[in-house]
């Protein structure tokens, strides 16, 4: 088999020998590997990894190639440099060589693609399918996820908490006098306002039409219930949006997780007591 000049790949490449106690060993590195881990082929080639670079990125690196040995298989990962100020993800592809008279995997080459634009891309597209897009507020998915999470760390945390339901009072006389241009600047101030309300950790999401939620933590159910009473007094006003005078007002229910609550039973108290509520400001 011909000698492969590696400089002519222009992604980065590494080949290390496993040394007989498992330990890895630079064989060689290219040129576009030297400027992504910043480091001089002349300086590391023959040296084992841990003598190479950082401790924790030689961690990273023995970590790999070990469970590359150990499958005795191509082993691909994500992962992340930090170079010159900037973050770079790279996917590399681990390839154990084998010794046939042995049977022992003697070599690993490694090749990386840069995937920068690609993570990014992801990243994008995962924040859009957990935000509405007319507010910019978390929606019912991602309120659903913080909540889940929030339950499962509850027995370690113990910190109390709960759901408050907002549901706008004469949203739709606004949209039917104004149009929906108006409404949706109505939203959007609505939206602003919730989130000058929360804290580190708590959540406002706009659920859909003039119907929003918000994950507030509270020591007690009477804390929450004084907490949902603040949010209604603050969206009970007149508004001025594009120089039109606007009046609205807003239901709140809320409900206190308690063990064993799911999501789904939280919600569904907390969307009860916002129709209660809402029944007795139309009464009244």
């Amino acid at each position: 088999m011909r000698d492969i000049d590696i400089d002519l790949i222009g992604v980065p490449v590494f080949i290390l020998d496993v040394d007989s106690d498992g330990g890895f060993r630079v064989c060689a590195i290219n040129r576009a590997d030297e400027e992504a881990v910043g480091v001089r082929a002349d300086d590391v080639i023959g040296r084992r990894v841990e003598a190479c670079v950082a401790p924790d990125f030689a961690r990273h690196i023995i970590a790999r190639c070990s469970e590359c040995v150990a499958k005795r298989a191509l082993h691909e990962y994500d992962e992340r440099l930090q170079r010159d100020g900037g973050l770079r993800w790279l996917r590399t592809t681990l390839t154990p060589v084998v010794d046939p008279a042995s049977g022992r995997v003697v070599r690993i080459v490694g090749v990386s693609v840069d995937i920068t634009q690609r993570k990014a891309e992801e990243g994008a597209l995962t924040e859009a399918a957990f935000r509405d897009p007319l507010t910019g507020l978390a929606n019912r998915r991602r309120l659903v996820r913080s909540v889940e999470t929030t339950i499962a760390q509850a027995p370690a945390t113990g910190r109390g908490f709960g759901l408050a339901v907002i549901d706008l009072d004469g949203f739709k006389p606004i949209n039917d006098t104004y149009g929906h241009r108006r409404g949706d600047d109505v939203l959007r101030h609505i939206g602003s306002l919730l989130s000058l309300t929360v804290e580190r950790d708590e959540v406002v999401a706009r659920l859909g039409g003039d119907e929003f939620a918000l994950k507030l933590f509270a020591a007690s159910p009477a804390e929450l219930h004084h907490r949902a009473n603040a949010l209604g007094r603050l969206l009970d006003r007149d508004v001025t949006i594009a120089e039109q005078r606007m009046r609205i007002g807003a239901s709140v229910g809320c409900a206190a997780w308690t063990p064993g609550t799911t999501f789904e039973a939280l919600f569904d108290r907390a969307d009860a007591e916002m129709y209660r509520r809402k029944a007795e400001r139309k009464a009244a």
